[in-house]
């Protein structure tokens, strides 16, 4: 949901050498397999600069533990992985480890064509149980096609949170004071548009920040006590998206892309490349994740909140949940890869890695050790006291596209229309409901 730069395979300098020798002893050796035991073919999404440099130091800490393992990386964008993990590991020839992402399109379908194998075992062996809530925990498990309950078949490193970001400096130029409540935020922008400055930098060329803002702001309205109907729809209980308040949400949204509350050229800027602008230093607000603390630390004026609730809700939801999971798939054919499997896993869920992620200014999803000390950013500080608050009030929502294998091709198919003016926030709604309930017949 959040990836963009080119898919790499990586195998680090300090392994090259050792490489080469071992391919030419392949060669003279009969009884070599194609598939070594020491080796664990792995596949992750943490293509950013800083969050692969996090992956290669905990990949080589790893294999410094485990004499004569070797890692082999592969690193793919969100939207690459989608593309290609199933298949690859359907063909036989994909990762043994792999991120995947939550929900029905990914996840769920794997397991139910049988590529994923379940960690419970894991769970048990290595308490991940103490390290994780169950809440956040259920967030990967399948019994067939019900989700959120059943094995569990993934965990992840790190915690997500999609808040609001704001540059102080062009607040205080502005005059604008940081709001506290959505009413505040919604005079803030008027303000801001008054004033010649872009109130949200946006880009929906590719990527899903439009996707994320829409979602957000309905989240913000509701209060975790009613958060039954939100849940319902994600663990594909039943339901309907056609509500009110996400009719309103969209109409919000499509409202600031057509009244000039968008960093102008949107439409041609991908989600990526809107950050980088953020960081520069243009635009006033930005509503995306936690997974761009690292990029964002980059710039001391800009901070991270929570949405801004309405008057009324005291305890806002807010979108989120914990990165793309951790998961042995199908090709771990026998105990000894799968063993090796779970003891990798169990290191990037570590309170160890946890310290690694902080340090590197990101949000990890492991709670860090007692006598830890690492040097927290500003941003990384606000993620962890929202992390803490969500989990307190049970607030932690959902990513809708979650909610049926297809939902997020159909949330970014009628993105732009909705964004353009070309279709109404009901229809947007609609097209969405559409694609839920027709999950929904085929489940049954």
């Amino acid at each position: 949901m959040k990836r963009s730069v080119k898919s790499i395979s990586i195998l680090p300098a300090y392994r090259l050498k050792a490489a080469v020798a071992l391919a030419g002893a392949a060669l003279v050796s009969f009884g070599l397999s194609a598939a070594r035991a020491d080796e664990l073919a792995v596949w992750d999404d943490q293509t950013f600069e800083g969050q692969s440099a996090v992956i290669e130091q905990l990949n080589k800490e790893f294999e410094a533990a485990h004499p004569g393992v070797t890692i082999n990386r592969t690193a793919r964008t969100f939207d690459d992985m989608k593309l290609t993990l199933k298949l690859a590991v359907s063909a036989g020839d994909g990762p043994v480890v792999t991120k995947v992402n939550q929900g029905a399109g990914d996840m769920g379908a794997m397991v139910k064509e049988g590529l994923l194998l379940p960690v419970d075992d894991y769970i048990k062996t290595y308490g991940w149980d103490k390290r994780q809530s169950d809440s956040v925990l259920a967030r990967d498990r399948w019994d067939g096609p019900k989700f959120g309950v059943g094995k569990t078949y993934g965990i992840s490193g790190l915690a997500e949170i999609v808040g609001l970001y704001y540059n102080k400096k062009i607040l205080d130029d502005a005059g604008v004071a940081l709001p506290q409540t959505f009413e505040e935020l919604l005079a803030a922008l008027d303000k801001l548009k008054e004033k010649g400055v872009a109130p949200f930098m946006m880009g929906s060329a590719k990527q899903h920040l439009a996707l994320h803002m829409i979602g957000a702001i309905d989240q913000a309205h509701i209060d975790a006590a009613n958060r039954a109907e939100l849940d319902d729809l994600i663990y594909g209980k039943g339901g309907t998206w056609n509500t009110k308040g996400n009719i309103e949400s969209a109409r919000l949204v499509q409202k600031w892309a057509q009244g000039g509350y968008f960093y102008p050229g949107f439409e041609g800027i991908s989600g990526d490349d809107a950050v980088q602008l953020f960081i520069s230093g243009q635009g006033a607000f930005l509503i995306s994740g936690t997974w761009y603390f690292g990029d964002m630390q980059n710039n001391p004026d800009i901070g991270f909140m929570a949405i801004p609730a309405p008057k009324g809700i005291s305890k806002p939801m807010s979108v989120g949940g914990v990165d793309l999971a951790w998961a042995i798939t199908s090709l771990a054919k026998d105990k000894t890869k799968q063993d090796l499997a779970g003891q990798y896993i169990d290191y990037m869920v570590s309170e160890k890695a946890a310290e690694s992620w902080a340090a590197a200014g990101y949000l990890p999803a492991t709670s860090l050790p007692a006598d830890a000390k690492p040097k927290l950013t500003p941003l990384l500080t606000s993620g962890i006291e929202m992390w803490k608050t969500l989990n307190a009030n049970d607030a932690l929502g959902h990513y809708p596209d979650w909610s049926s294998p297809t939902m997020l091709k159909t949330i970014d198919d009628n993105t732009p229309l909705l964004l353009s003016g070309k279709i109404t926030p009901e229809a947007f709604v609609d097209a969405m409901d559409k694609d839920y309930q027709a999950y929904l017949k085929d489940k049954k």
